[in-house]
């Protein structure tokens, strides 16, 4: 609700006073064109004050007195029989009297109404709506500026408007969370989210980033709440493009990501448990070594070939740091079958598994 104005800003005029001298001179033309003058500036101050000021009292009383002095003129106009025009009298019937007066009502009635419509949109004030309440800011009659939106769906807005939609920077979050566990805070674009932005979630997740039409789309970091991080671009609403994942044991991902799961080209870093040291180059689905890949161990030995469900599994090819190589077939990760050993020496020899 907008504050009143305090009463020593109010002009003190003596309404009684003025609206009997109005009654009282009428009675030639040269008074008509001092009333036409008071009504004037009176009409401009009631515009001013009812943009501007909670006055509603002293407004009515200015708009019943302007439109009083306009019926006082088109009564002296009834009186007025003849006017000089070019030093020559003309007669003027009371018609087109009435018809002047008549319109100057309907244009001053128009002019006040306008001013009205503007006061009623004060800056900040309370207003029900299909889907909640809001209070906050107004311009022409819509939402815009700072302003709070309490949704009946059980969520509550905090921030920007314009042109009657959240627009700028706000928060979203719902009525019952208290500790607003669950909470967007970021850019909003024509009602929806959209730019940048943080996402809060009540299982303790966290996402940094990009937005676009409510969805998770562009650059972004998102936290898990057992510590995992992914780095990378998102679409959808998912991870997916090129990215790195950071499990909470330092292991690495770092490639292609698509539904929310590495898939693709990558690489693997393995920093912590018994793997650590080791790296993987290749192809990789849902998360799992598949396909072609090259398998680098820290005592210097690689494995190049094919991979099922994060084991060597196919044609490969193992190299020893000390120069030999052994081609032959893997199953679920252990080898199968007639295997030939080529040695760094140039000796040749086979072994079966």
């Amino acid at each position: 609700m907008r504050p009143k104005t305090p009463r020593s800003l109010i002009p003190k005029l003596n309404f009684e006073s003025l609206q009997t001298n109005i009654n009282n001179n009428y009675e030639n033309e040269q008074n008509n064109d001092l009333l036409y003058n008071i009504a004037f500036k009176l009409e401009n101050l009631v515009i001013d004050f009812d943009k501007k000021n909670d006055i509603g009292k002293i407004i009515s009383q200015l708009k019943n007195i302007v439109l009083n002095i306009y019926k006082t003129i088109n009564e002296n106009n009834r009186n007025i029989n003849k006017i000089k025009i070019n030093s020559k009298e003309k007669e003027l019937s009371l018609k087109d009297t009435e018809e002047i007066s008549q319109h100057q009502k309907d244009e001053l009635a128009k002019r006040l109404s306008d001013a009205s419509s503007s006061s009623n949109d004060s800056k900040y004030k309370s207003e029900t709506y299909k889907n909640g309440t809001y209070e906050g800011e107004f311009k022409n009659g819509l939402r815009e500026g700072k302003g709070t939106m309490n949704y009946k769906n059980g969520f509550i807005y905090e921030g920007d408007w314009k042109n009657d939609r959240r627009e700028g920077r706000g928060l979203l979050y719902k009525e019952n969370d208290k500790l607003k566990k669950e909470r967007y805070e970021g850019e909003f674009k024509d009602g929806k989210i959209e730019g940048k932005g943080i996402s809060y979630y009540s299982n303790g997740d966290k996402y940094e980033g990009e937005y676009k039409k409510w969805n998770k789309e562009g650059k972004g970091i998102y936290y898990y709440n057992n510590r995992d991080k992914y780095e990378g671009e998102f679409k959808d609403d998912k991870a997916e493009g090129k990215g790195k994942y950071t499990y909470k044991n330092g292991n690495i991902i770092i490639g292609e990501f698509k539904n929310a799961k590495a898939n693709g080209k990558g690489m693997i870093y393995y920093n912590a448990g018994e793997n650590k040291g080791d790296k993987y180059i290749g192809d990789i689905i849902e998360w799992n070594k598949e396909g072609k890949g090259i398998y680098y161990y820290k005592n210097g030995d690689r494995y190049e070939g094919d991979w099922n469900k994060d084991k060597r599994e196919g044609n490969g090819i193992y190299y020893y740091k000390n120069g030999d190589r052994e081609m032959g077939n893997y199953l679920k990760g252990k080898k199968i079958g007639k295997h030939v050993i080529l040695h760094h020496d140039g000796k040749i020899s086979q072994k079966n598994y």
